[in-house]
């Protein structure tokens, strides 16, 4: 198709250009509700195509290879780790696509961030053929870009350990039974973190870019995905007493309320322990302690929904 217009902003193209990369070894309710989005993507007038990755790396490279020439957004079709790779592959490219999200995970960290709900196939499509764009700061850690949190300590070694064919049939069951086995299992090493000139010591540290953590929990409440800080979750408590208080207050929105929680704002933190223990961002292990995590120099543009 030959743009009449090639340098209106995305605001006012229509119809929008989306490439759609999801994961076809999704379950089927997941397929069924891409296909929905799909659909009504095209009745809405978008010009849609699809690309099916086969492995962990497509998502990144496919978005590494999206031109803007071609196309005006990419919809990142799967949880919050195919959105991370989709990031890391349009950071890397430096084009000026948008970035949308067609929510099929298991927690969809993202989607609540934005107010999206991952069963509205009506609202979603309408989100991408129409919606406003959000200019937002992204993440990283050791180099990795990240779009809303990365982390050390016993949730890093969750991310780690699950069961991949558990996580698929189950979903967030597949978190509880690996939750129990760390707990039980995990040492919980001290972890030394350093944030603009000062020094902090917990179990776990997490460098929040937005409000939610593992679904519709609130652990850090003035993070911003448009905001150029972290807020920095720090819970200092063991074992399994530690973990069962800090599992129940993040639900009820206690979390970051409990007295011997710190959350800090930081443009830049380094976190130190077991040298090689593993740092998540956005739900994937994405680096290895030490971990220097901040703010990117790089923006992307969120669509979002009105």
């Amino acid at each position: 198709m030959t743009e009449t217009h090639p340098t209106l902003p995305l605001a006012v193209r229509s119809p929008r250009r989306v490439l759609v990369i999801h994961n076809p070894t999704a379950g089927r309710s997941r397929v069924r509700r891409l296909s929905d989005v799909l659909e009504r993507l095209t009745a809405l007038g978008c010009l849609v195509t699809t690309r099916e990755t086969e492995r962990r790396g497509d998502a990144e490279a496919f978005a590494r290879e999206a031109c803007d020439c071609t196309y005006d957004v990419i919809a990142a079709a799967g949880g919050d780790g195919t959105i991370n790779e989709v990031v890391n592959g349009m950071a890397a490219s430096g084009t000026g696509l948008a970035l949308a999200v067609i929510p099929l995970g298991t927690a969809n960290v993202l989607a609540c961030e934005i107010g999206l709900d991952p069963k509205d196939s009506e609202r979603i499509a309408r989100t991408i053929a129409t919606g406003e764009m959000r200019r937002i700061h992204l993440g990283t850690a050791n180099g990795r870009h990240f779009l809303l949190m990365a982390g050390a300590g016993v949730d890093a070694h969750v991310v780690e350990g699950i069961n991949g064919a558990l996580k698929r049939h189950t979903g967030k069951f597949a978190y509880v039974v690996e939750g129990i086995r760390q707990a039980f299992g995990y040492d919980f090493p001290a972890l030394e973190i350093r944030a603009d000139g000062r020094t902090y010591r917990g179990r776990m540290a997490v460098a929040c870019k937005g409000r939610f953590y593992g679904g519709p929990f609130v652990a850090a409440p003035q993070a911003r995905l448009e905001t150029p800080k972290l807020e920095v979750c720090i819970l200092p408590n063991k074992g399994v007493a530690g973990m069962m208080r800090y599992s129940l207050a993040l639900p009820f929105g206690k979390l970051p309320g409990l007295p011997e929680v710190q959350v800090v704002s930081a443009e830049k933190i380094v976190i130190t322990g077991p040298r090689g223990a593993p740092v998540q961002g956005d739900g994937d292990i994405v680096a290895r302690l030490p971990a220097e995590i901040q703010v990117a120099a790089e923006t992307i543009d969120l669509i979002v929904p009105d």
